[in-house]
C-alpha cells in the first residue's frame, strides 16, 4: 500500500471521528442515526437469542427423543426374518452403524380391573437393545428388563404416564391383551399373557403414555417363532441426521425383503419444524437489519448536506473524492457498529442464561412454557454457537457498508463549486 493511499486512511478515520463525535447539529438526524442502532441492536439480539433457542431444540432432540427411537428399522415384509442375526451381520457391515438389534413390535391392551389401555409392546432383547436405545437410562423407579426366571412372571418395563392413568408400580401384576388373526384374516380370540411392572420409565411427551417393553423370547414363545426369529431389526448409527441415505444403502445391499423404516418417517417433523423456523429466523433478521440501513441511508444523507461547506473546503484544499467516500462509509459503519455489539452482547448473555431465567419466571408466575406431558422437553433448552454469532454480526456489518455506499458515493461526486455554492 502506498504513502498516500496510508495517509488518505488515516485521513478519512480521523474525519469520520471527529463528524461522528461532535454528532450532526440537527435533532432528527440524531434519532434517525439512534434508531439504526436500535434497530440493528434488536435484530442481532433477537436472531442470537432465536437460534440458539432452535440449536437447544436440535440438541435435546439428538439427545433425548433420538435416543430412545431408533434411527432405521428393517422390518420383515413376510412378517419375521428367519434368522435376524444374519440380517445383524449384513447390516453391520456398513462403517457408520454402530448397533443392532432384534423386535418384535405388536399393538397390545393392557386391562387392570376395568382399565383397559391400548399400547404398543416391543418386544426387544435384554443387552442388545440398550446399544441402540437408552430407555433404560430413564428408569425412574425398579430396574430394566432382566432374565426371565423359572417360575416367575416376566417382566415389563412401562412409561411414567402409562402407570399412572393405570395406577401401576413396580411389582404389580400386568394382563395384556394381544389380537389374534385367524387364517381367514377375521380376529380370533386375543392372547391373555401375564407380566410383573418391573420398572418405570420417564422420557417425555407421548412415549410415556403408550409403550410397553417386554424380553424378546417371551414374545418368540408367544407367537410361536423360533430363537433365532424377530419381527426386524433396529439400527443406531454414528450420525443420525444421516439416516435416510444409510437407510438406502444398507437396504440395497441386504438380501431380506424388508420394509426400510428411518425416523424422518415417524419424528421427521419435530426436526422440520426446527429447520423451517432457523430459515424464518434468517429471513426476518435479514428484513430488520434491512430496515435499519434504509435509517442509515437516510442520515447519512442528510449528515452529507448538513456538511456541504465543510466538504466543499477540504476539497479545495486538495480533498479527493475517494477520501470523502470512505469517510462516510466509516460514518455509516461506525454507527451500525455501535448497535451490533450492543445486540451481540445483550443477544449471547440471555441465550446463554435462557433456560435459569424462563424457570424463575415459571416459578414466579406458576406456569409452563413446555408441557412435558406433550412435548418431549419440559423447559425451554438454549446453546449458544459461535460460529453463528459471527456469521450473524458479519452479515449485519455487510448490510452496514452496502447501505453506506449509496449516501457516501453521491458525497464524492459533488465539486467544490456546488458543495460552496
Amino acid at each position: 500500500m502506498s504513502t498516500n493511499s496510508k495517509q488518505n486512511i488515516t485521513l478519512a478515520w480521523q474525519l469520520a471521528g471527529r463528524y461522528y463525535k461532535t454528532g450532526v447539529q440537527s435533532p432528527y438526524i440524531r434519532f434517525i442515526n439512534r434508531a439504526s442502532r436500535i434497530g440493528f441492536a434488536i435484530g442481532v439480539a433477537a436472531l442470537i437469542i432465536g437460534l440458539s433457542v432452535m440449536n437447544g431444540f436440535e440438541r435435546e432432540l439428538r439427545n433425548t427423543l433420538l435416543s430412545v427411537i431408533p434411527d432405521i428399522e428393517f422390518k420383515s415384509v413376510a412378517g419375521s426374518l428367519p434368522d435376524w442375526t444374519k440380517t445383524a451381520k449384513q447390516v453391520q457391515q456398513h462403517p457408520k452403524v454402530l448397533s443392532v438389534a432384534p423386535f418384535i413390535e405388536l399393538n397390545a391392551m393392557i386391562q387392570k380391573k376395568n382399565n383397559m389401555e391400548a399400547v404398543l409392546l416391543k418386544a426387544v432383547h435384554q443387552e442388545l437393545e440398550r446399544t441402540v436405545n437408552v430407555t433404560s437410562e430413564f428408569i425412574i423407579e425398579g430396574t430394566w428388563i432382566t432374565k426371565v426366571e423359572s417360575g416367575t412372571l416376566p417382566p415389563a418395563v412401562i412409561g411414567v404416564g402409562l402407570a399412572k392413568k393405570l395406577e401401576l408400580t413396580v411389582g404389580d401384576r400386568l394382563e395384556l391383551l394381544i389380537p389374534v388373526v385367524s387364517d381367514t384374516g377375521r380376529l380370533s380370540s386375543p392372547k391373555y399373557l401375564n407380566f410383573v411392572v418391573s420398572g418405570i420409565y420417564q422420557i417425555g411427551g407421548q412415549m410415556d403414555h403408550g409403550q410397553v417393553y417386554v424380553p424378546l423370547d417371551v414374545m418368540q414363545q408367544s407367537q410361536g417363532y423360533s430363537e433365532y426369529e424377530a419381527q426386524g431389526v433396529k439400527v443406531s448409527l454414528i450420525d443420525p441426521f444421516e439416516a435416510n441415505k444409510v437407510a438406502s444403502e444398507i437396504g440395497s445391499e441386504i438380501t431380506d425383503y424388508v420394509y426400510i423404516i428411518d425416523w424422518f418417517r415417524s419424528q421427521g417433523h419435530v426436526y422440520n419444524d426446527i429447520v423451517l423456523v432457523k430459515d424464518i429466523m434468517y429471513l426476518v433478521m435479514v428484513l430488520v437489519m434491512s430496515v435499519a440501513s434504509f435509517n442509515i441511508v437516510s442520515s447519512l444523507s442528510m449528515a452529507v448536506q448538513e456538511k456541504y461547506s465543510d466538504i466543499g473546503i477540504l476539497k479545495t484544499l486538495g480533498l479527493t473524492p475517494s477520501t470523502v467516500k470512505l469517510t462516510f462509509v466509516i460514518m455509516g459503519l461506525l454507527t451500525a457498529v455501535r448497535g451490533i455489539v450492543w445486540g451481540t452482547l445483550i443477544g449471547c448473555v440471555l441465550a446463554k442464561f435462557l433456560p435459569n431465567i424462563f424457570a424463575v419466571l415459571e416459578s414466579l408466575l406458576n406456569f409452563k412454557v413446555l408441557d412435558g406431558d406433550v412435548y418431549f422437553i419440559e423447559y425451554l433448552p438454549s446453546e449458544l454457537q459461535f460460529t453463528q454469532v459471527i456469521i450473524i454480526t458479519s452479515t449485519a456489518l455487510f448490510i452496514a457498508l452496502l447501505a453506506s455506499l449509496y449516501p457516501s458515493r453521491k458525497a464524492a461526486k459533488l465539486t467544490p463549486i456546488e458543495l460552496l455554492r
